[in-house]
């Protein structure tokens, strides 16, 4: 039998949390996003995010903490990779840009664990799938696609119409040490989110963040309390 990868949870109690200046979103809209993403597109190729799941624990439970922008939306912290830019060292960028305080000494020590979630965006749609959609087939021109870590070519049509691998966002665990400093831009909100809220409330987190439980279900968490 295949033991269950141990994730350690840590009291939200034991973290601290302060405030840097904002970091403004480049898009006030889904259909601004789009636009830029097809831009970027057109510039270099398919766009790769990486965005990092933090699990802290309160009531002997596992939270995830999430970003909250405006009222209503929330999202992981992460973001788009660089072109060429390594997985791991990227989402690291990221977490440092959304969460890390602006002095040396009280840097986290981020360590990126597991991919634990892949979903793809096909065509500029405002909808991602957690597989490669049927309705994309044949290779046709060149985007950017990636496998096992490599980089290859590829692209797809149907019959009638042109279908593009547009974007790929991957889920990694971030495993917190016990104690840490987070620095939160000003214009957002870090919450503690439980997963018995995450599960099935797509209404409310989305498709990806509303099925973050059921990727978590094959790892044991282990409560650390003291």
């Amino acid at each position: 039998m295949v033991s269950s990868p141990v994730v350690n949870t840590y009291p939200l109690t034991n973290y601290t949390f302060g405030a840097k200046e904002p970091k403004m979103e480049k898009d006030t809209s889904v259909a601004d996003r789009l636009a830029r993403m097809k831009l970027n597109y057109m510039k270099e190729g398919m766009r790769t995010s990486v965005e990092g799941i933090l699990l802290v624990q309160e009531h002997n439970h596992p939270h995830i903490l999430l970003l909250q922008i405006g009222n209503t939306f929330c999202k992981l912290p992460g973001g788009r990779l660089k072109p060429g830019e390594n997985e791991i060292e990227g989402l690291k960028r990221k977490l440092f840009s959304k969460l890390a305080p602006s002095s040396a000494s009280f840097q986290p020590n981020w360590q990126i664990g597991e991919c634990v979630a892949t979903w793809w965006r096909p065509n500029f749609e405002t909808v991602m799938y957690p597989y490669c959609p049927p309705h994309i087939t044949k290779p046709k021109v060149s985007c950017i696609h990636h496998i096992r870590g490599q980089i290859c070519q590829l692209s797809y049509h149907t019959k009638t119409n042109n279908f593009y691998f547009q974007e790929c966002k991957k889920l990694f665990i971030v495993h917190l040490s016990e104690r840490e400093y987070f620095a939160v831009p000003k214009n957002l909100k870090l919450l503690a989110v439980p997963l018995f809220e995450l599960y099935d409330n797509v209404q409310r987190y989305g498709p990806v963040i509303s099925t973050i439980p059921q990727q978590l279900s094959r790892f044991q968490f282990n409560m650390v309390t003291s």
